[in-house]
């Protein structure tokens, strides 16, 4: 195999570090998770390869059902996924002008949350408004323009509890950000189309959220 070619340095976080690279001219994202100095070596690398290996399979599954990008590679010794780069913006930057993204976005995590996968850090951040390119064309054709990224906190479940905690996760972090879109959780809500057990859990959360 080649070697990737042009690394751009992308981002840092408590968990992992992005880097855009080039690899026989497609544009790639690096996510490494990074080694923590404060576990055991040896724990250290095999959490880091569980989390590598869960997050590429949440991945390919959520695939079937919504847009994500899609994956070139795995390394669980590096602890490394290289995937396709989605150009675009972050959906956080233009909900405020087409207030239709919210119900778009609610949809979207309808139909994640049908396929058993709960994204864990739902936020517009982590919704890519996706260029229409050769390489995206055809998804966005069939599923339309929203992509969804990183899923490193996510799991497997259709459990209640777990829907209804990434919606209270989205609800927050979506208020706090977007307090000036008239409406813009009900959209949400509306296009997710929950049943009425969903709304009531989400409700014991919030208050059990409160009160702690």
């Amino acid at each position: 195999m080649q070697k990737t070619q042009g690394e751009k340095f992308f981002w840092k976080g408590a968990e992992a570090e992005l880097s855009q690279k080039t690899f026989e001219g497609r544009n790639l994202l690096s996510k490494k998770r990074i080694p923590k100095g404060y576990r055991n070596k040896k724990l250290d690398s095999i959490i880091r390869k569980t989390r590598t290996r869960g997050e590429a399979k949440l991945i390919r599954e959520a695939s079937s059902v919504i847009n994500v990008p899609g994956i070139f590679s795995v390394n669980e010794e590096k602890a490394e996924i290289m995937m396709e780069f989605i150009k675009g913006k972050q959906l956080k930057e233009e909900i405020g002008k087409n207030v239709f993204y919210c119900t778009r976005a609610g949809r979207e995590i309808r139909k994640m949350h049908d396929a058993g996968i709960i994204h864990g850090d739902l936020t517009t951040s982590n919704i890519i408004i996706a260029q229409f390119n050769e390489e995206t064309g055809e998804r966005i054709k069939k599923r339309g323009e929203l992509f969804f990224v990183d899923f490193g906190l996510g799991y497997f479940s259709k459990k209640l509890e777990d829907r209804a905690t990434d919606l209270v996760v989205f609800k927050k972090t979506f208020n706090a950000t977007h307090s000036n879109i008239k409406n813009g959780w009900a959209l949400v809500m509306e296009g997710y189309n929950p049943e009425k057990d969903l709304v009531e859990r989400m409700k014991v959360i919030e208050k059990r959220a409160r009160y702690h």
